[in-house]
């Protein structure tokens, strides 16, 4: 656990670019994430919102949801 807590001490001192890094090189290297949706489930997503079926909503108001703020 040492070595962790090293690593952490490190990392605080990266810049915000180099941590966002070091999180996706850490996130890449992992397996069982979802990569994401597929084409299918984006094709889907798309006719909804054209279809009026489903109420879109603006990024900041996703930021908002998702408790991070907007740049």
């Amino acid at each position: 656990m040492g070595q962790l807590a090293e690593i952490q001490e490190q990392a605080k001192e990266l810049s915000e670019e180099d941590r966002k890094g070091l999180v996706a090189y850490l996130l890449h290297g992992m397996s069982g994430l979802p990569s994401g949706p597929d084409d299918e489930e984006v094709r889907r997503r798309e006719t909804e919102m054209d279809s009026g079926s489903v109420t879109p909503i603006s990024h900041v108001e996703f930021l908002a949801q998702v408790g991070r703020s907007g740049r």
